[in-house]
């Protein structure tokens, strides 16, 4: 540029002008920015160590339950005044709990002598349930029933007295997964029969077993009952640091286990700053509750200055040609590191859908062969590096040519995409892995496990609950899958296809043997005794 000439020379004043401005105009905002920026820090630790309190607070009150479970288990027989003095222990130590019960299964032609035993301790007991219109009346006839015996404190929790939890469809889709699991489970939000006001609640209950089943089956036959436990989520938050916000947090609290239809617990306040909601996820007993929150308009102007405009003043004033070339050669580094990000982030994405649809199995959405041979091979090199063992199942659907014969292709499909998403809800631990490695083949790799028994029944019950009809089977008249499982503990030397031909050869062992069976196949040796020094000596 010519600055002898005018009109030069006033372009060139214009941009010193006009990128001196927008200089000081970016840094102003950047100021402004990273204000906001350790305003949402600084919020983000206080939040996280209230939510961390109130799920401390949850989890310590639900552990009232295991504590109660275990008087039943060793007591089967557990008088009311008993009971009444455990409660009440739990109850001091855990303030909060808006009641603990419990609650035993009941068979129908048990039932007249169980509404007299009520009977004893109380003036007026008999098996409850509630109408749509939210009126108490006699529990209907049924098979069994899970009527509420106990309850600490009685005081405001009368109404619950006899109230069959099996009653209600949503908590008895709860009660009948805790019972076949054996595994604690807590209710989504409900309204409490004995709560006039409607607050949100949830139960939570652990089933009591007589002895120890295994099976399914089993569990179902010994269950004894269920140590419930009440909670109101108004109270747990009370209770714990989140409840003492003081004005400088809005926050919800949502059931989001069923992702397509979350359900609000519990707000506090309306939540309208610009801020984005900061979301902590908690695992309560089998629900996913989701905690989002923001600071307060509050808790934002308390904590903001007029720094960034002051700067934007002083800038206006310091301006130079000097900036010109600095703001320029800036603004080109940002452009350049914006596109390359942008480039990057396509590239990572395209890179990632490439890599997934690679190792997904297109029929059954599940991994595939190419994963499973990736994963066998780095889980074995593991196994051998660390002397831990290592399980590897062969699962083959039985009769599965004849199922396509009878039912044609379309069907034979469909049978394989479900048996796969019933086994792949086996696959519990992050290091599992499921596959599908052939036409109705799948494989099974369990790191870390040297008794594998058990996990195959689950194999055998989770095909064989699916109940899809198969008229050209000879074994069973359902679809049904045969097992084949090996355990090593692999050495340096070893290959990974000494443990997948086991266990391949122990499948159809299981197929000779009569299909619809696991076959184990153990290659871990035992570990020599241990010898003292003494005996050395």
């Amino acid at each position: 540029m010519d600055l002898t000439h005018r009109h030069s020379a006033k372009l060139l004043q214009g941009l010193v002008v006009l990128f001196g401005f927008g200089f000081t105009g970016v840094l102003g905002f950047m100021l402004y920015a990273e204000q906001q920026r350790l305003i949402s820090q600084e919020f983000n630790k206080e939040y996280l160590l209230r939510v961390d309190s109130f799920k401390q607070s949850v989890l310590s009150r639900l552990a009232t339950l295991h504590s109660l479970a275990i008087l039943f288990e060793t007591q089967p027989q557990v008088s009311k005044s008993l009971f009444r003095q455990v409660s009440a222990g739990l109850l001091i130590n855990h303030p909060g709990i808006q009641a603990l019960e419990w609650a035993p299964r009941v068979l129908h032609q048990d039932r007249a002598a169980f509404e007299q035993q009520g009977l004893s301790h109380y003036s007026h007991f008999s098996v409850t349930e509630r109408e749509q219109s939210g009126v108490m009346q006699r529990a209907l006839q049924r098979a069994e029933y899970y009527p509420v015996q106990f309850v600490e404190p009685l005081y405001g929790n009368e109404i619950a007295l006899g109230f069959d939890l099996l009653s209600d469809s949503r908590r008895q889709t709860i009660i009948e997964a805790s019972r076949d699991l054996a595994l604690p489970l807590a209710t989504s939000g409900i309204k409490l029969v004995q709560d006039p006001k409607g607050h949100s609640a949830f139960l939570a209950m652990r089933p009591v077993y007589l002895n120890q089943p295994v099976t399914v089956l089993e569990k179902r036959a010994h269950i004894l009952g269920f140590v419930v436990g009440v909670f109101k989520i108004q109270t747990l938050i009370a209770n714990s640091k989140l409840g003492k916000s003081e004005g400088d947090i809005e926050f919800v609290l949502e059931d989001v286990t069923k992702a397509k239809a979350p359900k609000i617990l519990h707000r506090h306040g309306p939540m309208q700053t610009q801020l984005a909601p900061n979301t902590v996820w908690l695992q309560v007993w089998g629900r996913d509750w989701a905690i989002s929150a923001v600071p307060s308009t509050q808790f934002i102007q308390n904590r903001t200055s007029a720094l960034p405009y002051i700067i934007i003043v002083i800038g206006f004033f310091l301006t130079a040609l000097t900036f010109l070339y600095v703001r320029l050669l800036y603004r080109r580094q940002l452009a350049i590191q914006r596109a390359v990000r942008v480039k990057t982030y396509e590239l990572d994405k395209a890179n990632a859908q490439l890599q997934v649809l690679t190792q997904i199995d297109g029929l059954t959405q599940v991994s595939n062969r190419r994963y499973f041979d990736l994963q066998l091979q780095k889980e074995w090199r593991r196994a051998a590096r660390i002397a831990s063992p290592i399980s590897l199942l062969v699962i083959d659907i039985d009769y599965f040519k004849e199922y396509n014969d009878h039912y044609g292709h379309v069907m034979g499909d469909e049978c394989l995409r479900s048996v796969a998403q019933a086994l792949n809800e086996l696959a519990q631990r992050p290091c599992d892995v499921f596959a599908r490695v052939g036409g109705e083949e799948f494989v099974f790799i369990l790191p870390d496990t040297e008794k594998v028994d058990a996990f195959c029944d689950k194999c055998l019950a989770a095909v064989q609950a699916l109940k899809l009809r198969h008229q050209g089977s000879s074994v069973f008249k359902y679809v049904s899958v045969s097992v084949g499982a090996c355990v090593m503990r692999p050495s340096n030397g070893e290959s990974e296809e000494v443990l997948l031909n086991h266990a391949d050869r122990a499948m159809y062992t299981a197929k000779e043997t009569g299909r619809n069976c696991a076959k184990v196949i153990n290659l871990v040796k035992p570990s020599p005794p241990q010898v003292s020094m003494s005996a050395v000596e």
